[in-house]
């Protein structure tokens, strides 16, 4: 009998606010399967034992190591299949702080090369997924 393997991931749509404008933290590291540069949300699984919102808290500090966050609430969830894998995305609305510096770090086996403070328009066209620009589309 065959059977799908489940994963749980949590998804940091970070955002901060200048002069009434929302600006959305995007990260951005090359995908060797696209051949391409991609601009992404902070992203990654769940540990065993692990809260989402642990998880999430993790995986922030490791792939960009901000400190000055608040964790707002959950605002989407979405699920998609990847190399015989059923990924379940819990993404949360994230207050960040733009005169953080992040520190950017490897992703897995992806190295992240930038980092930025996007307007929400801006960040809709930079990012490549459409799930996450779905996401993105839910700050208001």
């Amino acid at each position: 009998m065959y059977s799908m393997k489940t994963r749980q991931d949590v998804q940091a749509l970070i955002f901060d606010e200048i002069n009434g404008e929302k600006k959305v933290f995007l990260i951005k590291f090359y995908d060797k399967s696209k051949r391409r540069d991609t601009w992404r949300l902070v992203k990654g699984g769940v540990e065993k034992g692990e809260t989402l919102e642990d998880a999430l808290k993790r995986e922030i500090l490791e792939e960009v190591e901000l400190r000055d966050i608040k964790i707002i609430k959950k605002i989407n969830m979405y699920e998609f299949l990847f190399m015989n894998t059923r990924h379940t995305v819990t993404s949360y609305l994230v207050k960040g702080n733009m005169n953080e510096k992040p520190t950017l770090h490897w992703d897995g086996d992806r190295e992240i090369v930038e980092s930025g403070w996007f307007p929400v328009g801006e960040a809709l066209k930079l990012l490549y997924w459409e799930n996450e620009k779905q996401t993105v589309k839910l700050l208001k």
